[in-house]
């Protein structure tokens, strides 16, 4: 970019602001020998600006930013591929992830495969919790079951992404790797935070519970307590599982032994899961995201 130093040469700073008047981009601006300088950094970042095709190729002296003349001050706004860049990074911040691959944090719902029925059903019910929850109605969760491979992990993060769009704050957590961290804060103030957030966090999305290793303190110290706080305060959850809650299966993981009192006890952690969600199954083994 041309410069010229005013006070040096006042001949050339004339000439130079004479070329920038006739300059398209500058036309109706008020071009002085004190914001020459400026104007001509100007019309070179609106042209870089013009040919750019995203944040990494910018050109431009503050990478995402250009020059733009206000009053008479000139100020530093975001183009558009950096609008678009903060407006991803506002709603990753509103999503949490515990033990789960940052991955899921591409997931979207435009990408989302309604092919079959129950997949349609799935679609069609995020897109009503979402609207629920923009207008402070309480809308029970998903308990979305299957076999392996067949996308819940994806479904969680188009969820999780769809909120944070919508300035929702949601927490989501591989739960067999939680319970290991869970038992190793036993003892620590640790342990209470990581209850605190699960019971409080606007929207909580549990993957894969059941490949856990269930154990009477987990059910009774930690999922029953969040579950039942998160009930009783409507905060809504999600769940994903291999475990099919129509059957006994779910009932049999929650109970950890042929003890009535322990079966007790797991027809209320089912008690409550029916008051949080909606089962559906994830149909097509075969697909993989």
């Amino acid at each position: 970019m041309r410069k010229v130093n005013i006070e040096a040469n006042e001949k050339e700073a004339l000439a130079f602001v004479e070329e920038l008047k006739k300059d398209p981009l500058l036309e109706g601006y008020d071009i002085t020998t004190w914001n020459a300088n400026d104007f001509a950094l100007y019309a070179e970042e609106q042209r870089n600006c013009s040919k750019c095709k995203g944040l990494a190729s910018c050109k431009n002296t503050n990478q995402g930013y250009m020059l733009k003349p206000e009053d008479k001050n000139f100020v530093l706004v975001p183009c558009k591929y950096k609008k678009e860049a903060n407006k991803k990074d506002n709603e990753n911040q509103k999503i949490k992830t515990l033990f789960i691959s940052k991955s899921i944090l591409q997931a979207d719902l435009k990408d989302f495969d309604a092919s079959t029925p129950n997949r349609k059903k799935i679609y069609e019910y995020i897109i009503k919790f979402i609207h629920n929850l923009q207008n402070k109605t309480f809308t029970k969760g998903l308990y979305i079951y299957g076999n392996f491979a067949t996308g819940k992990t994806f479904i969680l993060g188009c969820i999780a992404n769809e909120l944070a769009r919508n300035g929702i704050e949601s927490l989501i957590i591989y739960f067999p790797d939680l319970v290991v961290e869970l038992k190793n804060s036993i003892g620590s103030s640790r342990l209470e935070e990581l209850i605190n957030y699960l019971k409080s966090v606007d929207v909580l999305l549990l993957d894969d519970l059941g490949s856990e290793n269930m154990t009477p303190w987990l059910r009774d110290e930690v999922l029953g307590p969040v579950l039942n706080y998160r009930l009783m305060e409507e905060k809504p959850v999600f769940i994903s599982s291999n475990l099919n809650p129509k059957t006994d299966e779910l009932i049999e993981h929650l109970s950890t032994s042929k003890a009535s009192s322990d079966n007790l006890k797991a027809l209320r952690i089912r008690s409550r899961l029916e008051g949080l969600v909606k089962d559906v199954e994830l149909d097509n083994a075969n697909y993989k995201r």
